[in-house]
């Protein structure tokens, strides 16, 4: 059985993962317990980490730099850390695959959703699923002209993930929608969305911009998890 959650708030980490007591106590809660917790360095590009062995299991300490998780392998939880950018769920049900991508507007331009599930894929998956989980949304995300420029000069059909700002020279980027498409091109037909914008959701969740904005530098991480048992 394959299980995954979304954590804000309600379990509290620090962001360069030294302190995870309230992690495993939030796992005893979920009944999610596993010896082999894997995390990562993330680094906002697109590599990713496969684990096809158990001689692979790694600890707290020398955390793979990389920003897409993969494994083929039982009774071991994947975690990933966000504080605005896209936390992505993967798995298929039947090969018992799962994967994890932490996906900002940089990771995501730079290919690392499809880096994510094409590993999976090596692995073995065929019918992946993903969620998005607790993100910033468009109406919460103000960029530059140059971001803007930036994405057209990519491709041209980008346009349609911005909205016109507070004045001309920005705009509102619907990085949700732009993750969404990137996993569906990649062969992955069952998306689900949750919508939650962790910028509005202060009670719930962390947020990077929201606490850059009210001077605050300890904005704190939100985590995901996945595991098969």
């Amino acid at each position: 059985m394959i299980d995954y959650y979304f954590l804000g708030k309600d379990c509290i980490i620090d962001g360069d993962l030294a302190n995870r007591e309230n992690l495993n106590q939030k796992l005893k809660e979920l009944n999610f317990e596993s010896p082999h917790v894997l995390m990562l360095n993330q680094v906002h590009g697109n590599q990713v980490k496969i684990i096809n062995d158990a001689k692979q299991f790694y600890g707290d300490q020398n955390l793979p730099k990389a920003d897409g998780i993969v494994t083929n392998q039982k009774n071991i939880i994947l975690g990933i850390i966000t504080a605005d950018c896209a936390p992505i769920a993967l798995w298929d049900d039947e090969n018992q695959i799962i994967g994890l991508c932490h996906a900002g507007w940089r990771g995501a331009k730079s290919g690392v959703i499809e880096n994510t599930i094409s590993a999976m894929k090596i692995l073995g998956a065929c019918d992946i699923k993903a969620s998005i989980g607790p993100m910033i949304q468009q109406y919460s995300y103000e960029v530059s002209q140059e971001f803007f420029d930036d994405f057209i000069s990519e491709n041209i059909t980008n346009k349609k993930f911005f909205r016109t700002g507070k004045n001309e020279t920005k705009w509102l980027f619907d990085l949700p929608n732009y993750v969404f498409e990137r996993i569906s091109r990649a062969g992955v037909n069952e998306i689900e969305n949750l919508g939650i914008d962790t910028y509005t959701n202060a009670e719930k969740y962390f947020s990077f911009r929201r606490s850059k904005q009210i001077s605050n530098d300890d904005n704190g991480r939100n985590i995901t998890i996945i595991g098969a048992k």
